[in-house]
């Protein structure tokens, strides 16, 4: 086969990042410990990361005043991998002379606004040792072409590399690039419900991930002659819910009223109350690098997804104790002034919130509510189901924010639109699942599981042509720490390879997309790539 031969002003990487949230901020600080530890022979000398936002950003619409986090800072981007890294918490800490007040506060949970200092300043840390990173760029082409490498013995051969293309989103301009080894680390995307999507984007509608940024801006675009109350909504049940709605009566309490009318709040939800998180030590080990390996080595697609289902409750649609104790107390106050109100039949004012928990219920419908003539202050139109009852209701909304998790799966298309998803055998109609490698997703026909729970569904990569390379259409079952733990992805010897990053929940378990093992995974990955 003839090789093309390459422009040689396109600039060669040995590891091309896409997206530099924490899961690839890992990885570079893997990689500069590599240089450190090998200053006479470094490998992986040539490292880039491309990343849409303009700077590093970690989730600043849920900065949240006081708000914590729900982990131990011990597992940040090295500790669990290396004590003595200088990108842990601790080395942070120390760096900013806090490390004996953080000790004095006697507690393992930082502030969300610390723990995002915490990896701006690592962000910082690897760019000074000279790792690459190009903030506002998108990545907008990823195909495969052959390459020329060059042996021990001098000898010449030839592999396929990935070459990706990806131009600036404020100024325009476009970069091509080739490596033969990718970190797919694309982060998660906020989630609407179906619903609410039909609507998207709305001026008033907001997802949780970018309340904080958003927030004011939306107050300010509500009309309200005569200072009337508002009405919004809060949609989900989940910890991050939870904070909105609590910010949400903490705001509305100092916004003023015209008449003698309350503002009103209303969360929605499916379930019949709010769950608690389950953070107790047996859970918890659901979390550590070693349930990782068991969750991938279990026999079938559906005890994963059993496994995943039991520990649910550690992580979706929960919210921590301390948060359901605050609210609960905002909601009892609310009784105790109804209470006081009735028997009195005075409203002393001092609260102007009512929040109304609509439990068993969900959203069927939404109109914008602006298009409605009679309608001058806009908002949205919700049509609500009651799951037990099959009563319908509707109420317009002034605004509505939606804590309903994140999509997962954009690794897909970034894949379905490049020649390297034929090795996936992918095309852009594939419904997408992943199962590891000899597994078919499918359960046995008799199983002694089969009364078990309706199994939470899942995507599939579907094989679209014999099974060779049985490696080429699935997750490979690789006997390397980096393989079992999820990050690989082989196309074959002579291809490049592809890592993922915090999207392979269904095959590797509930600490794939969080950040718990951040730092045994990048060191996995880094040493991977090292052997290469």
């Amino acid at each position: 086969m003839p090789m093309p031969s390459l422009n040689p002003s396109v600039p060669i990487y040995d590891i091309i990042g896409l997206g530099f949230g924490p899961a690839n901020l890992a990885i570079a600080g893997a990689i500069v410990e590599k240089w450190s530890a090998n200053k006479s022979a470094a490998p992986l000398r040539q490292v880039l990361f491309i990343e849409k936002q303009q700077e590093f950003r970690w989730h600043p619409g849920m900065l949240l005043p006081n708000s914590r986090m729900q982990i131990s800072f011990l597992k940040d981007l090295a500790t669990l991998r290396s004590p003595q890294s200088p990108f842990t918490f601790l080395a942070y800490l120390h760096s900013q002379d806090r490390l004996m007040p953080f000790i004095n506060r006697g507690s393992f949970t930082p502030t969300r606004r610390e723990y995002y200092d915490y990896l701006s300043w690592a962000a910082e840390r690897v760019q000074q040792e000279g790792v690459q990173v190009q903030f506002g760029e998108e990545v907008v082409w990823n195909h495969s072409l052959w390459r020329r490498y060059r042996g021990a013995t001098g000898a010449e051969f030839f592999r396929r590399a990935s070459a990706v293309d990806f131009s600036g989103l404020l100024i325009s301009h476009a970069h091509h690039t080739i490596s033969g080894n990718i970190v797919l680390s694309p982060g998660g995307y906020p989630r609407l419900p179906p619903a609410l999507s039909s609507i998207s984007p709305h001026p008033r509608l907001l997802h949780s991930a970018n309340y904080v940024t958003s927030i004011d801006q939306v107050f300010a675009s509500i009309p309200r002659p005569a200072a009337e109350p508002l009405r919004i909504a809060v949609i989900g049940s989940g910890q991050s819910s939870t904070e909105v709605l609590l910010d949400l009566y903490n705001r509305l309490n100092n916004l003023p009223i015209g008449t003698g009318e309350r503002h009103e709040l209303d969360m929605i939800f499916r379930k019949g109350s709010l769950k608690p998180s389950d953070d107790t030590p047996f859970s918890n080990e659901i979390f550590d690098p070693a349930s990782t390996d068991m969750m991938f080595n279990l026999p079938t697609q559906g005890d994963r997804q059993r496994v995943l289902r039991e520990y649910n409750s550690t992580n979706y649609s929960v919210v921590n104790p301390r948060t359901i104790d605050a609210l609960y107390e905002v909601m009892y106050h609310q009784k105790l002034l109804d209470g006081v109100a009735s028997r009195t039949g005075r409203d002393d004012g001092s609260v102007r919130v009512r929040i109304n928990l609509r439990s068993h219920t969900i959203v069927s419908a939404a109109e914008d509510a602006s298009a409605e003539v009679s309608n001058e202050h806009g908002g949205i139109h919700l049509t609500l189901h009651a799951i037990y009852s099959r009563s319908v209701s509707q109420k317009t909304y002034d605004a509505i924010v939606c804590g309903t998790g994140y999509d997962r799966d954009s690794w897909v298309r970034i894949l379905q639109t490049s020649d390297l998803g034929e090795y996936f055998g992918l095309k852009p109609s594939s419904p997408i699942e992943l199962v590891a490698s000899g597994e078919s997703g499918e359960e046995p026909a008799v199983s002694i599981f089969n009364d078990v729970d309706e199994m939470l569904p899942f995507a599939r990569i579907e094989a679209q042509r014999p099974l060779t390379p049985i490696e080429a259409l699935y997750l490979t079952e690789l006997s390397s720490p980096a393989g079992k733990r999820g990050k690989e992805v082989a196309l074959g010897e002579d291809a490049p390879r592809i890592y993922l990053q915090g999207c392979t929940q269904a095959t590797h378990g509930l600490s794939e997309s969080l950040l718990s093992i951040l730092g045994v995974r990048a060191g996995s990955v880094v040493d991977e790539l090292c052997e290469q």
